[in-house]
Order: C-alpha cells, then structure tokens, then sequence
C-alpha cells in the first residue's frame, strides 16, 4: 500500500513537472514566434523603402532626392537587421528550459524594445533638429532631406518598437504572476492568482 501511495505521488510530482515544462516550451514558441513575425515586419518596411525610394530618388528636387537617398540607407541598415534578428530567433534553441530562463529571455525582450523606442525619440529629434538647422548648413537640401528621412524612419521604429513592447508585456502577463525569491541556500516560487 505505502508502495502504491508513493508511486501515485512520484507520478502525479513526474506529471507536473512535465507538464510546466511543456507550458515553457509552448511559452518560449509563441516568444519567438512573435519576434519572427516582427522581424518580417521590419524587413517588409525596410525593403518598401529600399524599392520605393530607390526609385524616387530620380527626380529634379534636390531636397527629395536627398530624402530619398536617406530612406534607402535606412532601409538597408533595417534589412540587416531583420535578417539576422529573423535567422537568429530561428535558430533559437528550446532544450528543457528553465522558469529563470524563460524569465531572463522574456525581461530581455521586452527591455529591448522598451530601449529602441528611446533612440527613436533621438532620432525624431536628430531629424527635426537637422531640419530646422538646415538654413545655417553649407548644403541646406541634403540636410533638410536627411532630417526629414530620419523623422518618418524614426516616427515608424516608434510606432513599431511600441507595439512591439505591448505584445511582448502582454504575452509575459502570465510570467508577472510567478515571484522568485531566495536566500542562502533556498530559492522559493510564488504564484499569485
């Protein structure tokens, strides 16, 4: 009988076990899966400028020649990194992974977007700092042009790294229920309902 309650014991303990582990497998799936679609996102964005104003730049207004001519660096810049952000959540491995773990990739996720949309508050402000300046500049069109460029790239990485912030808080929801605490020689979980 004492045989029987402990094996009901370990396998109930071996069930559990392998079924938190398959809910931060799932977890980390849908972190990268997120951050795939996000990464096609920008590539997407990267290679409309690319084209878009790649082609534009064949016109008379040197002003938007030099918007144009913005874009298309900006977009190859975005393109590069989109491809290795998408090649590198690709190759993101999932091997028994751990609450710290899922925990410490999530965090970085998240801070990482909560970072970029500062720098592109100073791009926007680079860019609307270089357009109004542009009347002191030697070349006042390529200033006010890259200025320009530099506000539209910047306004949509805000737009795109605040989104991106939401979604990604918004799939952690289920992790700022869990607290971890320790102390020497302990660690302790908490999860709050």
């Amino acid at each position: 009988m004492k045989r029987t309650i402990l094996l009901l014991v370990l396998a109930s303990l071996a069930h559990a076990s392998f079924a938190q582990t398959t809910d931060l497998v799932t977890f980390e799936k849908e972190r990268i899966g997120i951050s795939k679609k996000s990464m096609l996102v920008l590539g997407g964005w990267s290679v409309a400028n690319i084209v878009g104003s790649g082609i534009a730049t064949n016109t008379s207004n040197r002003e938007m020649r030099y918007f144009h001519q913005m874009n298309v660096m900006w977009g190859g810049i975005n393109l590069a990194i989109a491809t290795l952000g998408y090649i590198g959540n690709a190759n993101e491995k999932i091997n028994n992974p751990t609450l710290a773990g899922v925990l410490k990739h999530q965090n970085r996720t998240v801070k990482t977007y909560l970072w970029n949309a500062g720098l592109d508050v100073l791009y926007i402000g680079s860019g609307f700092w270089m357009n109004k300046a542009s009347d002191n500049q030697k070349n006042p069109d390529k200033f006010k042009g890259y200025g320009n460029s530099i506000m539209v790239q910047g306004g949509f990485l805000l737009l795109y790294d605040a989104i991106n912030y939401a979604i990604h808080r918004k799939h952690g929801k289920l992790l700022d229920k869990v607290q971890l605490s320790g102390g020497p020689g302990s660690v302790s979980m908490i999860y709050k309902f």
